[in-house]
């Protein structure tokens, strides 16, 4: 490996322009920063937004280092690589020793034993800060706890926000107006755009070419991140359990079920391989289980989940019949903007169903129902299971997330908030 090269060629780079990201990040503490989340979803990018930022701060270029460890000439690379590549960084930059040096390391995970060399760094060179991106989220678990456990402040990085698709488009707006302006007529037809084709940035930048981008997206989250990075032998049955889970999103799942329909469908698979593969596409941050809410801990983990996906362009493009059914886009959507804020979600059910409800410190703190069209065929089942939560959890205040609807209500004494998607995603 030629390190000497590996380094000229990023002190040779020009960190290209970036369309910001609204994430607040402090690279400047002495934890070490991770990025996590799904490929593609602007990870890199972000580095480039906080070198940006570095730079216009005053700090020099040769006291930023940027490595992508899925580049070609770094496949294989392991800890004593990274040593040999900082010592060739040393050798050929001149950093001001009076400030911080940032070391980005990008797709870290490709790289065996990098969370000891990572710890290594951390603990003996106290005037570096490190900031690593990674498409797992082991990165947050296994791989973080077992090395690094304390050291780390984590931020995940989905796809853009409704927020950031606006700002992308130049679509500026008032919050305390935008109900009684023009501007809501162009922001509503951007977010009908949105909630069908999703925020993967490339889509964005380049539309007439969306559904390449997304297949093409795909197909390496599952190769790239489950079936190389856990062996899997048997792709296809892995394919045809996605296809099952895409066609279920916003829905309860059962892993029994699961094993059955494959087995019928030909795959000799069991319930335990099921929920093994399930990990795998949480891992890569292509699916999401929301656990049923219960105080018991072992009977919540037992209980049927729900399942969601990283993004509604992702999921129409791996299954066009999805596009249709505006009321699990719309619930998926929710969901993922609950994730990105950072939200603990679970569901609640009983003799009714909520959609969702947030936990803060071990409390239960807000029930939401995602209901595209709220109407006097579907109304009675939306109150019934959203009063049940809020009963359950002695809250007084829940929310109905719809398309176009908007009111306030109160019922046996409990406020019920009805507000347009549009307008929740925009809100603080």
């Amino acid at each position: 490996m030629d390190y000497k090269s590996i380094i000229m060629q990023w002190k040779e780079f020009t960190i290209p322009e970036v369309l910001p990201r609204q994430i607040d990040v402090n690279i400047s503490t002495d934890f070490i920063t991770t990025l996590t989340g799904p490929r593609r979803a602007g990870k890199t990018y972000f580095c480039f937004q906080l070198m940006k930022t570095l730079l216009e701060k005053g700090m020099l270029k040769d006291n930023l280092l940027y490595i992508n460890f899925e580049d070609n000439k770094l496949i294989n690379a392991q800890a004593e690589d990274l040593d040999n590549l900082w010592e060739a960084f040393l050798e050929l930059s001149q950093p001001d020793a009076k400030k911080p040096t940032y070391l980005f390391l990008d797709e870290i995970q490709a790289v065996k034993d990098w969370d000891a060399w990572v710890r290594k760094m951390n603990d003996t060179q106290k005037n570096i800060k490190l900031i690593i991106t990674g498409s797992s989220s082991k990165l947050l678990s296994r791989e973080i706890s077992t090395k690094l456990r304390g050291r780390v402040i984590n931020r995940e990085i989905y796809p853009l926000s409704f927020k950031e698709t606006l700002a992308w488009k130049n679509i500026t707006y008032n919050p305390k107006t935008i109900a009684y302006s023009k501007d809501k007529i162009i922001i509503r037809k951007i977010f009908t755009e949105y909630l069908k084709n999703g925020g993967y940035p490339a889509t964005l930048i380049q539309p007439s070419l969306k559904e390449s981008i997304l297949q093409s997206y795909y197909e390496s989250m599952l190769f790239k991140d489950i079936v190389e990075r856990h062996n899997i032998k048997d792709v296809k049955k892995l394919k045809t359990l996605a296809s099952l889970l895409f066609e279920a999103v916003a829905s309860e799942i059962s892993y029994n079920k699961l094993a059955n329909k494959l087995r019928s469908l030909g795959f000799d698979i069991s319930k335990n391989t099921i929920i093994e593969h399930i990990a795998h596409f949480e891992d890569a941050y292509l699916f999401f289980q929301n656990l049923k809410y219960d105080y018991s801990l072992t009977k919540q983990l037992g209980s049927i989940k729900k399942i969601y996906c990283i993004d509604n362009g992702l999921l129409n493009s791996a299954s066009f019949k999805f596009t249709k059914d505006t009321g699990k886009m719309l619930e998926n959507l929710v969901y993922v903007e609950l994730k990105r804020r950072n939200k603990a979600i679970y569901y609640h059910k009983e003799k009714h169903e909520c959609d969702f409800l947030i936990q803060e410190k071990n409390k239960i703190t807000a029930a939401i129902q995602a209901c595209a069209d709220f109407n006097e065929e579907n109304r009675e089942r939306e109150i019934k299971g959203l009063l049940e939560a809020m009963k359950e959890f002695k809250l007084k205040q829940g929310t109905i997330i719809t398309l176009d609807k908007e009111a306030e209500e109160t019922i046996e004494g409990r406020k019920i908030r009805i507000v347009p998607a549009w307008k929740w995603l925009l809100e603080i």
